[in-house]
């Protein structure tokens, strides 16, 4: 056999053993991304459990509260008598009265219920 064909079954050798190592190289590395892609999915979805989960206690302990005017109907008649009544504002005495008498009225009924 003349040595330029053996020097290339050599080379072809080589090239096959190179290839096969490169293939086991390719699959480790498959199997290296797929270990982690999982457990990056494991993370995530204990972190977002977790996430839920503190969101849900801080809502439980920080409940929002609907708030509503109070006394709205008197409110409205003494900013339509103030209106009416610029520069005098004695008039208009009697609904402010009144206002103040129903906002504290409720202050107390909230004290007294507990809300």
């Amino acid at each position: 056999m003349p040595p330029f064909l053996q020097e290339i079954g050599l080379k072809a050798k080589q090239l096959g053993a190179r290839e096969a190592d490169l293939k086991k190289q390719d699959a480790f590395y498959r199997e290296q991304v797929a270990r982690l892609e999982e457990r990056s999915a494991q993370f995530y979805k204990v972190t977002t459990e977790n996430y839920h989960k503190a969101a849900d206690q801080v809502n439980a302990k920080f409940r929002r509260y609907e708030t509503y005017p109070v006394c709205a109907d008197l409110q409205g008649q003494i900013l339509a008598c103030y209106k009416e009544n610029v520069g005098k504002t004695l008039n208009c005495s009697n609904i402010a009265t009144l206002y103040l008498q129903c906002v504290n009225n409720t202050k107390q009924n909230k004290l007294r219920t507990g809300g």
